[in-house]
């Protein structure tokens, strides 16, 4: 078994400050806090885990005997990976990969990979026992490509909920009150026309929002204005977003509701407080599941629906929402949270299995009831 392994992931923060500034943590966040769930899930449960960053310096590597790699859904026709394998091939480490996907339409149509991507990838079988990927889908891709190695095991976020997995409370009944909605929005691009209902349908009722990645929004979420140069970006992406023209009723909004967060432990105590959590976004769901709160997915996408079958969480198709009335009631899936529970000893031993062929073993904290 491996003693010492590096994870190579997107770190979480102390606190927003940490960086220097709001850029500069959004930066070192992989500009979408969700990406903070996934390494820190290793970090926590690998015996020997230390972090290291995707600059895979020499004196990163002292004393490391295996390298982790943290991923998302990289396998897509618009990110080249070939920096990632010019400097891995730097070492002759063992070099294990964890919860790749493949990004597409609902669908399901083969996405279209990058040389540079694919040399990664190729690297990566021939130096570790397997890969770990989000789903089925994913691994029908890599067999596609040539990747014949790779196993399903869904996002290694969920083990953040211990070996007995999430304990989730469902409530009597539920309300806009203590309920909060998760969108998806990137940077300061526009909302699709269904994250845009979410988004209005969250400052028409003054619903908390957790933010990730939504630039202007978290600004403002914070207290802090737009940076010199992108006020009147900042503006216009948030009056089309919520459907208003009044900026200062947003902002005002979104500095009393809008959630966002550098830590995962933050994140999951805020979790804590509310009776339920909907939306598109796959790792905010999975917070909320993690901290005993009950979530439904709005998978819109084949990296949040093959997420969401592998792991057993509960969801519905975008498609099928409907009207976004009282979608709090409406999308509370009791049958489909008892499932989870039930589910989850399969997705533990997916990721059991896996790391024990890659010769990764889990931490001593991590086999008793207090982990979580």
């Amino acid at each position: 078994m491996y003693k010492s392994p590096l994870v190579v992931g997107i770190r979480q923060f102390a606190n927003w400050d940490e960086a220097g500034s709001i850029e500069a943590t959004l930066y070192g966040l992989g500009q979408n806090t969700g990406n903070m769930m996934f390494t820190q899930a290793l970090l926590s449960v690998l015996d020997g885990a230390r972090w290291g960053h995707f600059g895979i310096a020499p004196a990163d590597l002292e004393g490391r005997d295996v390298i982790v790699i943290a991923c998302a859904n990289w396998i897509n026709g618009f990110d080249d990976f070939g920096w990632l394998a010019d400097r891995l091939q730097r070492t002759s480490l063992p070099i294990v990969l964890v919860g790749i996907g493949a990004q597409s339409s609902l669908e399901m149509t083969m996405p279209k990979v990058t040389p540079g991507t694919l040399r990664f990838l190729s690297l990566v079988k021939d130096r570790s026992a397997s890969i770990s990927a989000r789903g089925a889908f994913t691994c029908e891709v890599l067999e596609k490509l040539g990747i014949k190695n790779a196993v399903t095991t869904g996002c290694p976020s969920l083990l953040l909920a211990g070996r007995e997995g999430p304990s989730i409370v469902i409530p009597d009944s539920i309300s806009n009150e203590t309920s909060c909605v998760q969108a998806t929005r990137h940077g300061v691009q526009p909302a699709a026309p269904f994250d845009a209902q979410l988004y209005r349908l969250a400052f028409r009722e003054k619903m908390d929002i957790v933010l990730q990645s939504e630039t202007p929004d978290i600004y403002c979420a914070l207290g802090k204005p737009a940076p010199a140069g992108k006020e009147e970006q900042f503006a216009e992406v948030l009056k089309e977003s919520y459907g208003s023209n009044d900026l200062d009723a947003i902002s005002d909004y979104l500095r009393q509701h809008g959630r966002v967060f550098s830590n995962v432990a933050s994140w999951l105590a805020y979790m804590k407080t509310k009776h339920f959590c909907f939306g598109s976004r796959i790792h905010g769901t999975v917070a909320s599941l993690i901290s005993g709160t009950p979530a439904t997915l709005i998978a819109h996408d084949s990296r949040t629906l093959e997420m969401a079958r592998a792991m057993s969480i509960p969801y519905v198709l975008q498609s099928e929402v409907g009207s976004i009335d009282d979608l709090s009631n409406k999308l509370l899936l009791r049958n489909d949270i008892l499932q989870l529970a039930t589910n989850y000893r399969h997705y533990f031993d997916a990721f059991s299995s896996y790391f024990a062929s890659n010769d990764l073993a889990f931490a001593d904290c991590y086999k008793t009831r207090e982990f979580a």
